[in-house]
């Protein structure tokens, strides 16, 4: 129960067969199977999908808000997430699809191209000109990548833009300017974010970087495809708000290095391949990086495991609406005044982004290493395949499964029935 309070990423156990699948893709190694089921380490789960993504039988899913919850605020906002405009055919235009979104309950409905706007004026004309952030920068706004960071690459929090993420910066704007224009209290009214992502709900109930998230709740958009699908109206809804080309981009893979204008970047998406990379820059070998753009999802946001649309599908409809849309026009006075509530800590990470040693053997370091030494000696009788049969993603983990007894009925299989075929009789 622990787990589903923390994580929004949760085990059906009466649908899991055991079959290993989820087991080998987890980055983290937070899966283990015991006893025919598959079991989250808790600690260690950055909320990335994979599981949910790769598990046939459906025994992953996802905890989210559900419409009911609209009914305990007074005023209602919706901000449905950027990848959203890729989830419907082109012919449907992007002010129908936000009016639907407002007919299934919400008083107001305001894009996350807001927050991405903004942190687009202020990443590109301020921080990369006026700061001594330490090089390369590495985007904020994917959860899923901070978690990854705090667990397997500590040392690289520092590279962390300290900037909040669009749907943070949207939720805190709109809250206040609504605030002001209603008179009603901060409290009465309530933002939910119409997510792709399972990591972002997550970051909802217990943020990172900040002390309190200003959205009250994440919506599934597979929950709520259907309800804005019925409520769809003709294509003549008046316009609902201004959007930038860049913004657009922003939950593309490699559209926020192509928004800021940098020349020297890297763009990597899917967590397998963010952890490769990670590992380059952990071992200073990409110095001539000024701006990694990581996304844990393949193809960006609109790869999430909350999505209804083939990524490859909806990113060609996002880009028909990217050609017909105008640049950012980002003055002199609008950027001061972002640069102003940066430094005020309005849109900016207040709170220290803290290491999670979870993967350590043990806190104390000198029982790590006798803890260490005894993993080196297993390994050496273990084949390397690293095939999952044991229950643990790999030889490795399975021998510190091992040395934690945390698996007290370890048996290697492979060696077991090699073993056999090498025994005379």
């Amino acid at each position: 129960m622990s787990n589903e309070l923390n994580h929004s990423v949760i085990l059906r156990e009466d649908k899991c067969i055991g079959c290993t699948s989820c087991l080998k893709v987890c980055p983290t190694e937070a899966i283990r199977v015991r006893d025919g089921k598959a079991k989250i380490i808790s600690e260690r789960c950055i909320d990335c999908g994979e599981c949910i993504s790769i598990c046939p039988n459906h025994a992953k899913s996802a905890i989210t808000d559900d419409l009911s919850l609209l009914k305990k605020f007074k005023y209602k906002i919706a901000i449905p997430s950027l990848t959203i405009y890729g989830q419907f055919p082109s012919n449907i235009g992007i002010n129908q699809i936000l009016a639907s979104i407002k007919r299934i309950g919400f008083d107001e409905v305001v894009e996350g191209r807001l927050g991405a706007d903004i942190s687009i004026c202020l990443i590109r004309d301020y921080l990369f000109k006026n700061t001594s952030a330490k090089l390369p920068m590495i985007n904020s706004n994917c959860p899923a990548i901070i978690r990854l960071i705090q667990i397997r690459f500590p040392d690289l929090i520092p590279n962390i833009i300290d900037i909040e993420t669009p749907i943070e910066i949207t939720a805190r704007i709109t809250k206040t300017n609504v605030s002001k224009k209603t008179g009603l209290d901060i409290k009465d009214i309530g933002v939910f974010f119409i997510t792709p992502c399972t990591a972002r709900v997550t970051s909802i109930r217990h943020p990172i970087g900040i002390a309190e998230s200003y959205v009250d709740g994440a919506i599934s958009m597979r929950d709520v495809y259907g309800d804005i699908v019925r409520n769809l109206g003709d294509n003549n809804t008046s316009d609902l708000g201004e959007r930038s080309k860049e913004s657009l981009l922003w939950p593309i893979a490699g559209g926020q290095a192509a928004a800021l204008g940098i020349e020297n970047y890297l763009e990597v998406d899917g967590i397998h391949h963010v952890i490769k990379v990670l590992e380059e820059l952990e071992l200073g070998k990409l110095k001539d990086v000024d701006f990694i753009e990581c996304s844990a999802c393949t193809g960006g946001c609109i790869g999430g495991p909350l999505v209804i649309q083939n990524p490859f599908i909806a990113k060609n409809r996002i880009m028909k609406y990217v050609r017909r849309t105008d640049e950012l026009q980002c003055t002199k006075e609008k950027l001061n005044d972002y640069i102003e509530m940066y430094k005020n800590g309005f849109i900016r990470l207040t709170e220290e982004i803290l290491p999670k040693p979870v993967m350590m053997l043990d806190k104390d370091i000198s029982k790590s290493i006798q803890k260490l030494e005894l993993v080196t000696e297993i390994l050496k009788n273990l084949p390397g395949l690293d095939c999952g049969i044991c229950g643990s993603p790999t030889c490795r983990a399975f021998a510190e499964d091992i040395v934690n007894g945390e698996n007290k009925k370890a048996i290697c299989m492979i060696k077991t029935m090699n073993g056999f075929k090498t025994k005379k009789i």
